[in-house]
């Protein structure tokens, strides 16, 4: 009755004052009332996760989260949205993450941005373990990598020095940073699908995996920080429908989805026609039962879908950071070469090098390496863990239950006390001044997380950078252009805009 006496202007007046008024209170509540209102922190965080969301979609993230730990210290949490705490000290990682009582996932990995559960986004605990039990084996041991992988990685090393060496004669300049990306695509489709797609055969971004996976990571930035949105907005049906990934999609994570579930069902009708004898993961996926069943089609598409999205960028991702630093860093790159040549000389290396010859004969390397996944990690994503109903308490500090507890590779691999006196310095020297201070550094990296949910192609990423980089630097000299930009968005990295010219070394 009261409504129908007001009018139109007066209607809107007091919904526009209702919806502020409701805001309001809940930024005083988050502010001052909220059980981790006692945690120190930015108040524009506290009162909103849309400020993290918009420090990813603008890039500067991994920075933001630098300087407020920097500004409030390592020897606290620090309020980093209403309910996430950031904990920089490298003490606090195995208290997240080895502990069986925090292995759900915040439910920011649950939005359905990278389309169905697999791997990476399933948040349960136990559907985790359980998929996890299921695509584990033999095949991501190292043994396994180089009697059925590192023969096919030649091949595409071959090829990749066949053009770079074109490109050499012709001294054209070259986008390293795309071309090293599209090198370990090349190198996740082969361990996928048995075979490379052709990235560097054709000397492109085939299918446009590299850039369609760029596109999708705004949106995956927006959904995963802001609470409200994921909660409250995209669990809408039609909001799903527009903008949730479709294999129809033309672009972004749907359209990669589509060229995944392409290669799943060719293979899957090849089954039914001969008897397939593959070693590749896509076939593990086929072969994979759980409780005696085998995946369900989503299950093998999606868990198809984590190595191409979760794989090929990261990896080039780090091989471009670590020529890119080399290339800034004239003493180190020396240091290298007299390293890389003095094992060549004196016959150390095979053409192409093998993985263990790098980790026996090029100390040096493996260290530029380490130091520049601390620096520069592939994937800085707040990895948020569910703190359980009994609550948690670390380095001393209670931490109410429910609350969303993380780290971050970009911060915890600064700290000021482990990499003392210059933890925001490349010094790759850090990681061989002794045994004992390179295993507690080793200890505090989170470049492939860690515990349970660690990253389970660790080895396979290893490999294309510990063959790809030496046989890079052996045989072209790289002259610097532009040293590009290190971009994370989403909390994944790439590096963007790496330009260099080469010439072939005698």
């Amino acid at each position: 009755m009261l409504l129908q006496q007001l009018s139109v202007a007066s209607t809107l007046l007091l919904v526009i004052t209702l919806v502020i008024s409701i805001l309001f209170s809940r930024l005083v509540y988050n502010i001052f009332l909220h059980p981790l209102a006692k945690f120190p922190g930015p108040w524009y965080a506290s009162a909103t996760s849309f400020t993290s969301a918009v420090a990813s979609v603008l890039h500067f993230e991994p920075q933001w989260l630098l300087k407020i730990t920097k500004a409030y210290g390592t020897n606290v949490p620090i309020r980093i949205s209403p309910n996430m705490l950031l904990l920089p000290k490298p003490t606090a990682l195995k208290s997240i993450y080895w502990d069986p009582k925090c292995n759900e996932k915040a439910s920011m990995f649950g939005s359905g941005v990278l389309g169905p559960p697999h791997l990476f986004t399933i948040c349960d605990a136990e559907e985790h373990r359980v998929m996890r039990k299921a695509l584990a084996g033999p095949h991501w041991s190292m043994s396994y990598l180089k009697n059925s992988l590192e023969s096919k990685i030649d091949n595409v090393i071959r090829l990749f020095v066949q053009n770079m060496t074109e490109k050499a004669d012709k001294q054209v300049q070259i986008n390293f940073s795309n071309k090293v990306a599209e090198f370990a695509a090349d190198i996740m489709t082969v361990f996928t699908f048995g075979e490379p797609w052709g990235f560097v055969q054709n000397d492109r971004d085939e299918r446009h995996l590299l850039s369609d996976w760029h596109k999708g990571l705004h949106f995956f930035a927006i959904a995963s920080h802001w609470r409200t949105f994921r909660e409250n907005i995209l669990p809408i049906s039609w909001v799903q429908w527009w903008l949730l990934p479709k294999t129809s999609n033309e672009s972004g994570v749907g359209y990669i989805m589509a060229q995944s579930d392409r290669e799943v069902t060719q293979r899957e009708k090849m089954q039914l026609s001969i008897n397939i004898d593959k070693q590749d993961f896509l076939q593990h996926c086929l072969d994979a039962r759980i409780k005696k069943k085998p995946l369900t089609p989503v299950q093998v598409r999606a868990s198809v879908n984590l190595l191409l999205q979760a794989g090929a960028d990261p990896t080039g991702t780090s091989i471009g950071s670590t020529l890119r630093f080399l290339s800034t860093h004239p003493s180190a790159q020396a240091r290298v070469l007299k390293e890389v040549w003095g094992a060549d000389q004196a016959g150390l290396l095979s053409t192409p090098v093998k993985m263990e010859e790098t980790r026996a004969h090029l100390p040096y390397l493996v260290a530029c390496i380490k130091e520049t996944t601390r620096l520069e990690p592939p994937a800085t994503n707040t990895f948020a863990r569910v703190v359980g109903k009994e609550g948690k308490v670390i380095d001393g500090f209670e931490i109410p239950a429910g609350t969303d507890i993380t780290s971050c590779a970009y911060v915890v691999q600064r700290d000021p006390v482990l990499y003392a006196p210059d933890p925001d310095s490349f010094r790759p020297e850090r990681w061989l001044e002794s045994i004992e201070k390179s295993s507690e550094m080793e200890a505090g990296s989170f470049v492939f997380g860690m515990g349970p949910r660690g990253c389970i192609g660790k080895d396979v990423a290893l490999m294309a950078l510990y063959k790809l980089l030496p046989e890079t630097l052996r045989r072209f000299e790289l002259e610097l252009l532009n040293k590009g930009t290190f971009v994370v968005v989403g909390g994944i990295a790439y590096n963007k805009d790496f330009i260099v010219k080469i010439k072939a070394r005698e």
